[in-house]
């Protein structure tokens, strides 16, 4: 009789997002050091891509031990060591898609106009997220006395009562969807409000708000965290909580990086606009000479007075970070 493996399928999916988030940080890294600035939201993304990494790394590991299978194909020797490496797993892929959040509110405050309470609301929602997923990394091998009762649960041991992860889980969840939902409308309710094209306001609160498709993913995640509770099979049981909970990650990734994309995009849609030669990358006004040019004049008295309303710096500081609105 064939064993049922999900290990495959798992493999496939965690890695084919993985490559995608290492492939946008590379080229925003590219972006960014072409115009020679970096940024703490750059450190915090490169750690979260960094977590992710060995985060898929260690599960593919487990997967190769075994992860995937039904609990009761696997070698009762094996088993314990496939729970174990599952265990370490997880506080990788925890804090990687808590970090970008951090990296998301530190891009817009630095586009949009100076604000203290906003600043402060936004940095205390996500420091907050971090601290309450950070929590949960430390219940997740406190739970039980003596921790190797995850993995060995031949031996005695005390542990929470149960349902007390699970429940703590649901609010790790819960409060990330919440995090990312705010990270998506705040930009969006501030671009939209700028004396700009249509077309050119959808692109910039496409790219503002793909912290929305991490909330998405964060909730179907929470969806499946009754999965916790089915012990008996949980090798096989988890795979779509891994699967979720790793695709979340490698997805906020790219949503904070996807602002500092813009000028590739802007770059690929005035190719197909016109035949002219350029270059393959635009420096950002904020690095060119002060002497302005007569289209960079209209573009600003145009916009001057929207952007106090909407709340976004003036474009030399703007397209430092997004690229020239003008050329959307």
């Amino acid at each position: 009789m064939a064993v049922e493996d999900r290990g495959p399928e798992l493999l496939a999916i965690i890695w084919v997002f993985t490559i995608l988030s290492i492939i946008v940080v590379l080229l925003k890294f590219i972006s960014r050091a072409h115009i020679h600035q970096l940024g703490w939201d750059d450190f915090f993304i490169l750690l979260s891509a960094v977590l992710i990494i060995i985060c898929t790394s260690i599960f593919t590991y487990d997967v190769h031990l075994g992860m995937g299978k039904h609990a009761w194909d696997i070698p009762p020797d094996e088993l314990s060591e496939v729970v174990k490496i599952n265990y370490i797993g997880n506080p990788f892929g925890i804090m990687a898609y808590s970090f970008p959040n951090i990296a998301v509110v530190i891009l817009l405050e630095r586009i949009m106009v100076p604000n203290t309470s906003r600043a402060v609301g936004l940095y205390t929602l996500v420091v907050l997220q971090s601290i309450i997923a950070a929590i949960s990394c430390i219940l997740l091998f406190t739970q039980c006395t003596p921790t190797e009762y995850l993995w060995n649960s031949t031996i005695p041991a005390t542990c929470f009562p149960a349902g007390t992860i699970s429940k703590y889980s649901y609010f790790v969840g819960s409060f990330t969807a919440f995090t990312e939902i705010v990270l998506g409308i705040v930009p969006i309710a501030a671009f939209w409000n700028l004396r700009l094209p249509t077309k050119t306001k959808v692109g910039l609160c496409f790219l503002m708000c793909c912290t929305i498709f991490a909330a998405i993913c964060s909730i179907i995640k929470t969806t499946k965290l009754d999965e916790l509770s089915n012990l008996e099979d949980f090798t096989y049981g988890s795979v779509d909580l891994i699967i979720w909970a790793i695709v979340e990650a490698n997805v906020i990734i790219i949503a904070a990086c996807m602002p500092s994309l813009r000028p590739f995009f802007s770059h690929s849609s005035r190719k197909q606009q016109n035949s002219e030669s350029h270059p393959w990358f635009r420096l950002p006004s904020a690095f060119s000479t002060f002497n302005s040019t007569s289209k960079k004049s209209l573009i600003h008295s145009r916009q001057s007075s929207a952007h106090d309303q909407a709340g976004i710096r003036p474009s030399y500081h703007r397209d430092a970070e997004l690229g020239r609105v003008d050329e959307c």
